[in-house]
């Protein structure tokens, strides 16, 4: 009687023979661990980041046709965006015009609507102030001042106190310049655009002019272009004789005074 063979021994599955074979290696078996929690944890963050953010907000809902009082209101509003004001519509056609005491009006006479033709900046003489017509040939202390006066503009003029070809050609291209009569005279419109007011404290050629018509008129000071306390009160003595407000300052009508070199 023969004997039956003995049983084949089962080999080991795949996983097993995997999990031996890590087994046998733990350097191995730490990386496929770390490997493992790293992805793991990896996955939790995204899942998290995407519970926690914010959902997009919804688009603002127009109101519907059927809530408006007018079909054309609804059209406008969804034309032109809730909340947009219309241009206020211009009123100054339909509201009568108010005037302040200080604005402008119109003109009442033909005289006052035209402009003044010097383009001076200077306030306009009034009738009290009376300005000489100096020319080429004339002499003395106001044809000093006019070159002096040229000089303060920036018009560097020698004052000799001769109105020469030097000084008319000057005096010519300072009217061009302010936009006035380019005849190498000085006039009233000349003057006004010339004359510059000085006070106590100032100092220049301007100064020299009003301190050499004042030794003219009786007031002798020196002509050193300070306006010093010298200077002031021979400015105010001078507008006491010719009746203007003592104030010891040189303005407008104080120049007319000065330079006309008349005896009051």
């Amino acid at each position: 009687m023969t004997g039956s063979p003995p049983p084949t021994a089962r080999r080991p599955g795949p996983t097993r023979r995997l999990a031996d074979w890590l087994c046998s290696r733990p350097l191995v078996l730490a990386v496929f661990v770390i490997a493992a929690l790293t992805m793991a944890a990896s996955a939790y963050q995204n899942a998290q980041g995407r519970a926690d953010s914010a959902p997009a907000p919804a688009p603002a809902a127009t109101a519907p046709l059927d809530d408006c009082l007018t079909h054309d209101g609804c059209v406008a509003e969804a034309q032109d965006g809730p909340g947009v004001p219309e241009p206020a519509e211009n009123t100054a056609a339909n509201s009568p015009a108010t005037l302040s005491p200080d604005s402008s009006s119109a003109p009442s006479s033909p005289d006052a609507a035209t402009p003044h033709a010097t383009g001076s900046p200077r306030t306009p003489g009034t009738s009290s102030r009376t300005w000489p017509h100096v020319k080429s040939g004339d002499q003395g202390e106001t044809v000093a001042a006019i070159q002096l006066l040229l000089t303060s503009h920036g018009y560097r003029t020698a004052p000799d106190a001769v109105y020469g070809p030097a000084t008319t050609s000057q005096v010519t291209v300072y009217q061009r310049d302010r936009s006035l009569a380019d005849d190498g005279i000085t006039g009233p419109d000349t003057w006004h655009a010339l004359i510059v007011t000085v006070r106590a404290g100032d100092r220049g050629p301007a100064v020299t002019a009003v301190q050499r018509l004042l030794a003219a008129h009786g007031h002798p000071v020196s002509a050193d272009g300070l306006f010093d306390e010298e200077t002031a009160e021979a400015v105010t003595a001078f507008q006491t004789v010719r009746s203007l407000a003592p104030d010891g300052v040189v303005g407008p009508d104080t120049w007319s005074a000065l330079v006309t070199l008349e005896q009051p």
